[in-house]
């Protein structure tokens, strides 16, 4: 018997800044991607910053929110259990020029059936650049779950330690045990963190460099790119926006 059912699903749109509820499907993989813009995905794991030329795979059953950071093109592909074209869990990808041309490609040809010899080739063909292509883990702002903690997080980029520490009534040492345990991070390893994703953010929107910086808390431009380069591995000037039709990867 033939089967029916789509292998791949396509969604295309182009949304202002602020949250954005695409299709769900039950038992459907994803491969987020803006196309421009930038885009944060939330899941019970952390927050994932999506800037140009980064996309994230979030596998069926993993719950999620999307905000448009800033005004995004954004592409989904829906992959069902027979297209399963990474491992379960979530990935952020470092998209290559070909990779971001083949999911145009297919978000614009879509629905896909494997039972068709050449749409079969196709997702065969993304099913192996993205084995290939490394994951950028720098992405991720991971989420603790202790209450206390995320009382914290909420707080981290307006008060010192000693202040958030006496509003959320704990002690420092329990609350750096609580962040080490739960992100993996010290609590100002994830106060750097956030505040490089914000500054990724921003910088992908147009901001220019020395703006970006006072924006996120350093007093020099150059102090703020030592920080920013010790944390992502590249420049802040990397992240900025590119004319149309370049589509060079960042690395």
């Amino acid at each position: 018997m033939r089967h029916v059912e789509p292998d791949l699903r396509g969604y295309a749109v182009t949304h202002p800044p602020g949250p954005l509820t695409p299709p769900q499907a039950a038992g459907w993989h994803q491969l987020i991607y803006a196309a421009s813009g930038v885009l944060v995905v939330d899941t019970a794991r952390g927050r994932w910053t999506l800037p140009r030329h980064r996309a994230l795979w979030v596998s069926a059953g993993i719950a999620h929110r999307l905000r448009v950071v800033h005004r995004s093109a954004l592409r989904i592909l829906y992959t069902g259990q027979r297209a399963q074209l990474l491992p379960a869990g979530c990935r952020v990808l470092d998209v290559s020029p070909l990779l971001r041309e083949l999911v145009m490609h297919l978000v614009a040809h879509a629905p896909l059936s494997l039972d068709t010899p050449r749409d079969a080739r196709l997702v065969a063909v993304l099913g192996d650049l993205l084995a290939e292509l490394p994951s950028d883990a720098a992405l991720l702002l991971p989420t603790p779950a202790d209450p206390r903690a995320v009382a914290a997080t909420r707080l981290l980029t307006t008060l010192d330690v000693a202040a958030i520490c006496q509003r959320v009534g704990v002690g420092r040492r329990t609350l750096e045990r609580l962040f080490l345990a739960e992100t993996g991070m010290s609590i100002g390893q994830w106060r750097r963190r956030r505040r490089m994703l914000d500054a990724v953010a921003h910088l992908a929107g147009g901001l220019p460099v020395a703006d970006v910086a006072q924006r996120v808390g350093y007093t020099t431009p150059s102090a703020f790119s030592a920080a920013f380069r010790t944390e992502l591995g590249m420049p802040p000037s990397r992240w900025r926006p590119v004319p149309p039709g370049d589509n060079r990867p960042l690395g």
